[in-house]
């Protein structure tokens, strides 16, 4: 009896042993195919993977933040331009104002830079009040927040000069016209009668007359210089601002860099010859030698 029972418990040990076999072979049969599966694989990326669809040329990776149209050789240096581009343009404007000799200050090249990129903005003609800046906080402007933002970048804050000049010189600006006695920082700058008579004790005074036969045309009408026009002699509020532009008209007639209600945004237009200059200013005041 002993000896059957011993029997079937060594018959019973020896299935056990060959499950465990059987379970450790086939283990390690799995464990082979896998690993030769996965070494045998080679994964490659495709070429053409990070490749656009598009291509785009080489000058899509630079920044140009002036202001220029694709015409050859224009405005190699700001303050040099030559007049002989005039003969070769096709197009309705020239990107001359063939002021050879015309060597422009720092600051009025900072100037002018800086008109010229805001013909590449989204601003709109409007007039809105900025009692915490003054300045303008958005894309509304008049012709005069044209030359106060302009001049502002280039490190002349209108808002305090202006009112400054209008609280040591109170008889030059007569606040009747404003109904009041006192001037208000945040408004005053932005008027165009009052920013006139700044400019007027300030700044640079020079003709009203463009003449293009004069030889001098081109040191009297700089790019940068600041232009004022009169609609209605009545009404000094009609009156609109706006800088010369380096650029000029086939004429040879320089360009003006305004906006208005009529145009809509800040613009680039010949109307010199046409609107009636009652302001022609230079500012900051050339430093005399």
């Amino acid at each position: 009896m002993e000896y059957r029972i011993r029997k079937k418990q060594l018959r019973r040990n020896h299935s056990y042993s060959y499950i465990v076999f059987t379970v450790i072979v086939i283990a390690l049969l799995q464990m082979l195919s896998l690993k030769s599966f996965y070494y045998g694989r080679v994964i490659k990326l495709p070429d053409n993977l990070f490749k656009s669809s598009i291509d785009y040329p080489l000058s899509e990776l630079t920044v140009d933040t002036a202001y220029k149209k694709p015409e050859p050789e224009t405005m190699k240096t700001i303050g040099t331009y030559s007049s002989e581009e005039n003969s070769s343009e096709e197009s309705g404007e020239s990107q001359s104002n063939g002021a050879e000799n015309a060597n422009l200050s720092d600051i009025q090249k900072n100037i002018v830079l800086k008109t010229l990129e805001l013909l590449e903005e989204d601003i709109e003609y409007g007039y809105e009040v900025f009692p915490d800046t003054g300045y303008p906080q958005n894309n509304i402007w008049i012709s005069t927040d044209v030359i106060s933002v302009t001049l502002k970048e280039c490190g002349y804050d209108l808002m305090e000069l202006i009112y400054q000049d209008m609280i040591d010189h109170k008889k030059d600006y007569p606040m009747d016209i404003k109904g009041r006695e006192t001037p208000i920082k945040y408004i005053d700058f932005r008027d165009v009668f009052f920013q006139e008579k700044f400019f007027s004790r300030n700044a640079l005074t020079l003709p009203n007359e463009f003449d293009p036969e004069s030889e001098d045309a081109n040191l009297i009408w700089q790019p940068g210089d600041i232009v004022y026009f009169q609609f209605d002699e009545d009404n000094p509020y009609s009156d609109l601002a706006g800088f010369i532009s380096p650029h000029t008209s086939d004429d040879g007639i320089p360009l003006v860099i305004m906006i208005s209600s009529e145009l809509g945004r800040i613009s680039e237009v010949d109307v010199l010859m046409e609107y009636k200059i009652v302001g022609h200013y230079r500012y900051p005041q050339p430093e005399v030698d």
